[in-house]
């Protein structure tokens, strides 16, 4: 098929740790003309020649982004996993600095150039706050000034090692209290002055922003989610004059919407989008948008703003040259992120914890615990007999699992057998163990921080 302008319009999805690899990427060069990909998991030296092949194949520049919050090594074996944003904003600017810089420039090595990251959302806590369970440890913080600060350093390292950042997920989803990856967002706050702060501080150093998929009635009166909201896609072309490049959340995502996704898609685009990420069937999608600009559905002028956009992105990527990776300076050092539970820490020393329950936990996490002989257990296994002396419980954000209580059996174990917890994940984790139990949080999931608990056995806190 000849390209059409609004193939640069899509964003096609390549899983590789799900086996997905360098035949759907070619799918959809055979079917369309892609000029962005988005890669979750593999090897980097085996992601940087499919970029290679894929662009021998197409005959131009190909744009690789990925899901990077945590570090390069959250999606690519062989990179350095980093702490979670909630971690950094509690090291502090310097340790956010260095983080940023650490991801762009090893994903560089991958050839990945556009960094889906940071997020600017807030994670308000206490009883009347809302509380977003998939912004949770993902967050720098719950005060705009401190989000700012450290996402505002994290931004700048990026920028300074070769990589393009995209904040989100604009316009807060720290104001939304449901997962949209599930189901759909809805954020009753009157105010959202607080959650926009963020975003417009630092615009000036955005290349790209990411839309949530959030209704916000005080944003928009007919209730459409951010991603589709023309009244609120406004506030970022109109009102702040901002001319980087918008992508959408994930197309897969519950929040997106009901009905058919190529007719969503176009609300999306005529609102003012830029790109469309991760469609389930994006050759489905192109072909539906190609005759959508042909029926007039899309206005050709507004499809030819996000080309031009587009352009101007993938055209940075090259002209800029990535820096080499530098030693990490991280502050005060990532084990003074450890907190006593309220009934106390477990002493001067920190047993391994050999087992570990996985309430709400990603991959990343899960596949690090296991390559360190940890045994991780899901939340409808029985504990283990006898309790482990540490007992590690994951409780972070992750798609679809909330912030679950520990089960009946394995509460009753704890109590029983009164092992050192370890609560890792979202701010609120600590709250999850019983009121007598000795130990202490971690502020997130990252296998940076989780290396804290198994890299010595007893070191002194």
């Amino acid at each position: 098929m000849a390209q059409r302008p609004t193939d640069y319009l899509i964003v096609p999805s390549i899983r590789i740790h799900k086996g997905e690899g360098l035949a759907e990427a070619l799918r959809c060069l055979r079917e369309f003309d892609p000029r962005v990909f988005l890669v979750f998991g593999g090897d980097a030296e085996d992601v940087a020649w499919m970029h290679e092949t894929l662009e021998e194949q197409a005959g131009h520049p190909i744009l690789i982004c990925a899901d990077l919050e945590r570090g390069a090594g959250q999606q690519f074996e062989g990179l350095t996993p980093l702490p979670d944003a909630w971690a950094l904003g509690q090291l502090g600017a310097e340790a956010s600095y260095a983080a940023g810089h650490r991801t762009a420039a090893e994903a560089a090595e991958a050839h990945v150039r556009w960094i889906l990251a940071p997020v600017l959302d807030l994670h308000m806590l206490g009883d009347e706050a809302c509380n977003s369970t998939i912004v949770a440890n993902r967050s720098f913080g719950q005060e705009p000034d401190r989000v700012i600060e450290c996402a505002g350093a994290f931004i700048q390292g990026i920028l300074d090692a070769g990589g393009i950042p995209c904040a989100k997920h604009f316009p807060g989803h720290g104001a939304c209290p449901q997962d949209t990856f599930v189901e759909m967002g809805l954020s009753l706050e009157d105010d959202p002055t607080p959650h926009l702060a963020p975003f417009k501080a630092l615009l000036p150093k955005l290349p790209s922003i990411m839309l949530g998929h959030i209704e916000w009635p005080a944003l928009d009166p007919e209730g459409r989610p951010a991603t589709r909201s023309r009244p609120i896609v406004d506030i970022l072309r109109k009102q702040w004059k901002y001319g980087g490049v918008i992508v959408t959340d994930s197309l897969r995502m519950a929040g997106f919407g009901e009905g058919p996704h190529d007719e969503l898609a176009i609300e999306s685009l005529n609102a003012g989008c830029d790109l469309l990420l991760d469609p389930e069937d994006p050759v489905s999608l192109a072909i539906s948008l190609r005759f959508a600009l042909e029926r007039g559905e899309l206005d050709e002028s507004r499809v030819f703003e996000s080309v031009g956009r587009v352009e101007k992105m993938i055209r940075r990527s090259i002209d800029t040259d990535s820096a080499p990776p530098r030693p990490l300076m991280l502050g005060g050092g990532a084990r003074s992120l450890l907190k006593p539970l309220p009934g106390g820490s477990g002493g001067r020393e920190h047993p391994r914890p050999d087992v570990a329950l996985d309430l709400a936990s990603m991959y990343d996490a899960n596949r690090y615990l296991e390559d360190w002989g940890v045994e991780v257990f899901p939340a409808a296994a029985p504990p283990p007999d006898p309790m482990p002396e540490a007992l590690l419980i994951l409780a972070g954000a992750s798609p679809g699992r909330g912030l679950p209580n520990i089960p009946g059996p394995w509460l009753e174990a704890i109590q029983r057998h009164h092992p050192i917890l370890y609560m890792a994940g979202a701010p609120e984790a600590a709250g999850l163990a019983p009121a007598s139990a000795r130990g202490w949080s971690i502020p997130g999931l990252s296998p940076a921080l989780l290396g804290m608990l198994l890299a010595k056995s007893g070191d002194p806190a």
